[in-house]
């Protein structure tokens, strides 16, 4: 059996084209964009060659993408959002599900869309591995009851400025804010994504893209 890796990043042009040499070598089986690559100070031209741009991986495997909160902030309309997206042969993932072998992967609509379907609406088993992409880090406890294996979310930038960060600890399903948890057979991810949001400067965590290993038991 094959070990699946997948990346998720957010929003950015700036070092695009280095990024994106860096993920072709590194051959993965999926790649996942966990949402906010575009926001209300994102051009519609800017949106245009940022997908194109992300298109390119498709040549090496799949491309799934999820919106996030500032997705519903853009410039644009969200149908011209959707066209440039699959016209670029990324698959958008809004309360959808593929199955990839013997994995299944969950993307979610963003929290903020009160009408999003809840993880027990997916016909879920221990039999398979079961993947929720979700931009925002929530409802880890309906997660765990319902059968998934690993949860991949970003939003919080990890604080990205002080004392931000402190306001996370707050919110239960944010947590730490940042990183790796495990809960019983449950691993959650959030990342720190590859740029902040609004001003270009970060006094908490790291700029970072993901790389996960998959690997079944023996």
């Amino acid at each position: 059996m094959r070990t699946y890796k997948a990346m998720w990043a957010i929003h950015t042009l700036f070092c695009l084209p280095i990024l994106l040499l860096i993920f072709k070598k590194r051959k993965s089986n999926f790649h996942l964009l966990g949402g906010d690559f575009v926001d209300e100070s994102t051009s519609k031209e800017d949106m245009e060659i940022l997908f194109k741009q992300l298109g390119r991986l498709t040549k090496v495997a799949p491309v799934y993408f999820v919106y996030g909160n500032h997705e519903n902030k853009i410039k644009f309309t969200r149908n011209e959002l959707n066209q440039e997206i699959t016209k670029n042969n990324i698959t958008i993932l809004n309360d959808q599900e593929v199955h990839l072998n013997n994995i299944i992967l969950i993307g979610r609509k963003d929290y903020t869309n009160k009408n999003r379907k809840k993880t027990k609406d997916y016909t879920l088993t221990s039999k398979t591995y079961n993947i929720v992409l979700d931009h925002q880090p929530q409802g880890t406890k309906e997660n765990i009851k319902n059968n998934i294996d690993l949860q991949l979310s970003g939003h919080t930038h990890n604080g990205q400025m002080f004392p931000l960060s402190y306001s996370y600890h707050l919110q239960p399903d944010f947590a730490d804010n940042y990183g790796k948890e495990t809960f019983k057979h449950c691993t959650k991810i959030i990342s720190s994504g590859l740029v902040g949001w609004g001003f270009p400067i970060r006094t908490e965590g790291i700029c970072e893209y993901v790389v996960v290993n998959i690997t079944p038991k023996k």
